[in-house]
Parts: structure tokens; sequence; C-alpha cells
């Protein structure tokens, strides 16, 4: 269509229509040289990661919200938010992208200036909207060049409902609730592995800390997780950034492991030994012994960085404790992370990005992983 034609057509539009309506995005891309269990490169022959050259995309995403005063110092709110590929895929190197409208938070709500906000949606859980200090890098799902493996649980929640309250005083709090509609039958018993999630807020002065919870009905009965808490805490003015985490989480099995490549590989070494040592007879008789038994990850973060002109460094350190599974150490199931990255800032909505990033296993065999990006970020 001619440019001009489409140019009236906007003109002709009711100015009202489109004054509370709100484009944004982020657009960040980069070439990654991985060798990481994440990777689509896959395993060679002696199950260690693959490594080779890719470009990625590096979360890019686009929105639309909007807002309407209904009166009384309320406002109706909404939003559209919606994932992007900028690499072509959809997570799937061999496929073209299939991204749909709505991936990300998308809702309908309330809010007032003294009470907070209401929502209704697909909504994230409070350490994914609020949290994250420790991993202010960009990256893809592919790389260890960030710290995916801390922020593993952190996501969004279909069917939710959430209330975020008002400032008060450099206090706040949200809770979240994500009913589960599609619940199954187990020995007889229907599941309701609904999704609870509170989150603690204090900021004064550049400094914070923020607290989430979040629990999973029914886990028992499906192998999920049961129970997380996350705690962050720092400093962030006068151009210094300084973010210290700490995570727990349990769960049925090997669901709450760090990494499900590695975590599979771990979880075969318990089941065998269960065999070997006569505990059970059979192979899927240790596998259901061990599906039914509570585990729980422990992990502790720090993120560092400066700000000098339009550099900004950073060096972020994860140590992953051995798991305990029903009380009993697994040896050598831990981990160890670094990762050292540099943001350049071309304009206020325009960096460069790189970093480098390692993680060792301790688990035998197990290989080490490594993730060099080179990427560009754009804001909208």
């Amino acid at each position: 269509m001619n440019k001009k034609l489409i140019a009236l057509a906007l003109a002709a539009l009711p100015a009202a229509a489109m004054a509370d309506v709100t484009i944004y995005g982020t657009i960040k891309a980069g070439i990654e040289d991985n060798k990481t269990y994440s990777s689509s490169l896959g395993l060679d022959g002696n199950k260690s990661p693959r490594s080779g050259v890719q470009v990625n995309d590096w979360t890019s995403s686009i929105g639309f919200k909007g807002s309407e005063d209904v009166g009384n110092g309320l406002k109706a709110i909404w939003q559209v938010e919606s994932r992007l590929h900028m690499d072509g895929t959809n997570g799937n190197k061999n496929a073209a992208s299939s991204d749909g409208l709505g991936t990300r938070d998308t809702f309908v709500g309330l809010a007032g200036d003294s009470w907070g906000k209401v929502r209704l949606g697909r909504l994230s859980d409070y350490a994914n909207s609020d949290m994250e200090q420790v991993d202010p890098g960009s990256y893809s799902d592919e790389s260890v060049g960030g710290l995916g493996m801390f922020t593993r649980l952190d996501g969004r929640h279909n069917n939710a409902i959430r209330y975020d309250s008002a400032n008060w005083g450099g206090f706040s709090m949200a809770v979240l609730w994500a009913l589960d509609e599609n619940r199954t039958t187990v020995a007889g018993t229907r599941t309701n592995n609904q999704f609870s999630n509170i989150g603690l807020s204090y900021e004064n002065s550049g400094y914070f800390g923020k607290y989430n919870y979040g629990s999973w009905g029914d886990s028992n009965l499906v192998g999920g997780n049961k129970d997380w808490h996350r705690f962050e805490g720092g400093y962030n003015a006068n151009n210094i950034y300084l973010a210290l985490g700490y995570q727990q989480v349990r769960g049925y099995g090997f669901s709450p492991f760090y990494n499900g490549t590695v975590g599979t590989a771990v979880n075969n070494a318990v089941v065998n030994n269960l065999v070997n040592n006569g505990t059970f007879a059979t192979t899927a008789q240790a596998q259901a012994a061990v599906n039914s038994l509570l585990m729980k990850t422990k992990e502790l973060a720090l993120t560092g960085g400066y700000t000098f002109g339009s550099f900004t460094p950073y060096l972020s350190y994860v140590k992953g404790y051995d798991v305990s599974l029903n009380g009993t150490n697994i040896n050598k199931s831990g981990y160890d992370q670094f990762v050292l990255s540099l943001d350049y800032a071309l304009s206020k909505r325009t960096d460069v990005y790189t970093s480098y990033g390692h993680v060792n296993w301790k688990a035998d065999g197990a290989a080490s992983e490594s993730t060099f990006g080179l990427g560009l970020i754009h804001r909208f």
C-alpha cells in the first residue's frame, strides 16, 4: 500500500483511540561461541557438548500497553507483550519462528495510586519481574554467558491473578496465584498443581532487599517442584553495582536439579547404585523410588559492577552446592560458574554487550561448559 495512503488512514483515526496506546520493546541478538549442554549443537560421542558458533536471539520482545482513567482515582490497565526471535527461530534452529501473540506478560486489570494494582492473565512471578539483580546480563537460552541456571525457575504463569501493592515508604509486596486448569488424575486422586507466589521488597537510597517464595500444590503426586525461596540484596547507585543472591529449591526426584542433561546423568548414577548394591531388583523400581524422594538444591550468587563513562564491566560468581536427596548429600553434584561481561552504551537506548561465561561441573564425567558472546541491544 502507498505510504501516503497509510499516513492519511492513521491521521483519520480519532486521537482518543490512539492516545492511550504505547508501543515498546527490546531487540537483542548476538553471535555466540557455545559449548554447553543446553545448546542445539547437541552432544558428541562421549556425551560432552559440542562447540560451535551460533547467531542467537537474546530474548527480544515487543509490547502494546495502555490505560484509561475511569474516575475516583481508578485506572483500567492492559498489556499485550510477545516474544520475538531475531535469529528467525523459535528455540528450534531447524524451523522458522512461530512466536505467537501474548506469549509474555499479557493482562487486563485495575490500578489505584493508594492501593496498587490487580491484574488477570499471563503474568510473571515476582522473581521474574522484580528480581534478577544478580543477573544483569544478556544472553541466549543456549549459553552460559549469564546466570540462567540460577534464574531457571523465573517465569510466567497462565491463568494467573496478581496483586501488587503501592510503595509504602520503600516497602512493597506482590501476591500471585496461578490456577491449574489441566488437572490430572494420579492413583485415583485428581491433582491440583496450582502455583502460589509472594514477593517482598524494600528499596531506599540505592540499597535493596527482595524476597521471593513460590509453592506448587500436589507436587508429591505430579513429581515436580515443591517450594522455592530466593533472597537478593545489594546496592545500585553512584556508579556502583553490587548484588548478592541465595536460592533454595525443593522438589521430588531430580525436578529441581540445576541442569536437565547433567541431572539425568546424576540421576542415572544414583539409580544404578541402588540396583548394584541390591537395594532394588530392577532399574524401574529404583527410579520410582528416587522419583518419590525430596531433593533440595542450594545456590549462592554474587555480582559486582562499576560504571565509568559509557562502560560498565560486571563480574559474577555462582556456587551450586551438592544437592541432598531425602536428607542425604549426593557427592559431586554441584557446580561453580563465573561470568565476566562488559556493557558499552552507544546511546541511551543502544548498547554493545559482550561476555564470557564458564561452568565447572563436579559430577564425574560431566564436561565443563563455556560461552563467548558479542551482540547489540536496542530499546524502543
